[in-house]
């Protein structure tokens, strides 16, 4: 396990929430147009604007499927690494900061004690030093 391995749920969870941006945005596209009425025929390539869009939002969400299925993996093989930890506590810091994705103020709070923000920062880095984990 690698920082880079333990960081990625939080990457793909960016890049999810800009694919479900972008599935939002093509949900909402406009497809009505204003009709141009004149009295002369017009001849133009046959396009199908709802059909493409249809193809559009698919793919779409057909990426963000798969962004899913890699966040579940990752969870996995952090989770599967996290329950190898001896300490309770730093397994409880962990699986905060690398699968719940939460900062240091929140699992400060969320393991209690008399835990500040800085405190489980420093223990969370002097673990990984100590695990030689880069």
């Amino acid at each position: 396990m690698t920082r880079t391995d333990l960081k990625q749920i939080r990457g793909l969870n960016t890049e999810l929430r800009m694919w479900q941006k972008e599935l939002e945005k093509l949900e909402c596209k406009s497809l009505v147009k204003g009709q141009i009425i004149t009295d002369m025929p017009v001849a133009r390539g046959v396009s199908d604007r709802v059909g493409d869009l249809a193809i559009e939002i698919t793919d779409t969400e057909i990426v963000i499927k798969g962004i899913l299925a890699r966040i579940q993996l990752q969870r996995k093989k952090i989770i599967d690494y996290i329950n190898t930890v001896d300490d309770s506590i730093m397994r409880q810091i962990m699986f905060l900061k690398n699968v719940s994705c939460m900062n240091w103020n929140e699992i400060a709070n969320e393991v209690g004690g008399k835990n500040t923000e800085d405190s489980v920062r420093k223990a969370y880095v002097r673990y990984l030093i100590k695990e030689n984990i880069v």
